[in-house]
């Protein structure tokens, strides 16, 4: 039995799962990746190898505590491929999420609170991620872009409604910090590896609409942009999975013990989950006072809302299809299955 009141690196078995399946390193001579922590070093020890040689050590670090934490999770093809040999994402857009919940505070002694100013720093680490990716991959002008999961986890753990004016400012301040980590993290690296794009005055004059800080503005106007557009919410159902089962990109939470189906080489893993916000709250009791919003609980306008409180914030539009209106599905949305390498057995 887990305690979820202790650190762990899986709290969710359908977490366990998607990591066998999707992630984890197999080649012919058998297992290569024996724990998460095993893939997390391997996928930031690959990462790292583009820095400065004095740098590396420090990106390599700074990369393997937020993927252990659950609050970075790169492009699946990243998380299946780095540090093996093989090159899965030399092409196509390389996506990265935040995970929403991973940022919210779990000392039950004191009210939970969000780490924003945490989230903004964790974006800036997705782009240079991402750059370092493409870097690697040999591709100096990748289009790139860093969306949020987790949103209505962090709100259940915060004791916010899904549907409600404070749940929907909170997701936009989410929101409004993905948005200026990603600029500071494209204009850092615009400062030192060289842009890709100038910053035009309609950008500028719409980030400064927005409320970026004037000081970032400026910054962007002298060094210009090292990638744009950024900001942008898109399905990620395996991350999404892997880290404990969150709900989905803006989704809201699909329910308790809601059904989950991992696609493996040696056939199909259904499982069942409560979600990561149902077990940490039913780990902490606090569910005795009402479950948080769920799919059933809610109007398909709550959905439709909460995009319209995240959209100013994006450089794209929210536009997949809004959950329940769709078949849940658990297949990568930006790129082909991966097939998996050597024996399918598990330890």
């Amino acid at each position: 039995m887990i305690d979820l009141r202790r650190p762990s690196p899986f709290i969710e078995l359908a977490a366990v799962e998607a990591w066998d399946a999707w992630f984890r390193w197999r080649d012919r001579s058998g297992l290569r990746d024996f724990s998460i922590e095993d893939t997390w070093r391997r996928v930031a020890g690959a990462l790292a190898t583009v820095e400065p040689l004095g740098e590396r050590d420090a990106l390599r670090a700074r990369c393997t505590d937020a993927l252990a934490a659950w609050r970075l999770l790169p492009d699946e093809r990243l998380l299946a491929d780095a540090g093996t040999g093989r090159n899965g994402w030399h092409t196509g857009t390389l996506h990265a999420a935040l995970n929403a919940a991973a940022f919210v505070s779990t000392d039950r002694t004191v009210a939970a609170v969000i780490d924003l100013a945490g989230m903004a720093d964790c974006a800036a680490l997705a782009v240079r991620v991402l750059d370092n990716a493409a870097l690697l991959a040999g591709n100096p002008t990748p289009q790139v872009r860093v969306g949020i999961l987790g949103i209505a986890d962090a709100l259940a753990l915060l004791g916010l409604p899904y549907d409600s004016d404070a749940g929907r400012a909170r997701a936009a301040a989410m929101a409004r910090a993905l948005a200026e980590g990603c600029l500071r993290g494209s204009v850092q690296l615009a400062a030192t590896r060289g842009t890709n794009v100038q910053a035009s005055h309609a950008y500028i004059a719409r980030a400064r609409s927005r409320g970026i800080p004037p000081g970032l503005l400026r910054m962007a106007t002298r060094h210009g942009l090292r990638h744009l557009p950024l900001a942008a919410i898109v399905p990620q159902p395996r991350l999404a999975l892997l880290a404990n089962d969150v709900a989905d990109a803006a989704d809201p939470l699909r329910g308790g013990d809601h059904a989950c189906a991992v696609a493996a080489a040696d056939g199909l893993r259904s499982l069942r989950s409560p979600g990561y916000a149902l077990n940490i709250l039913r780990a902490n009791d606090e569910c005795r006072d009402g479950a948080p919003q769920t799919l059933a609980d809610l109007p398909w306008t709550a959905q439709t809302a909460m995009r319209a409180a995240l959209q100013p914030w994006l450089d794209e539009p929210i536009d997949y299809p809004l959950l329940g209106l769709h078949p849940p599905d658990a297949a990568p949305h930006h790129s082909a299955a991966r097939s998996r390498h050597g024996s399918p057995k598990r330890s």
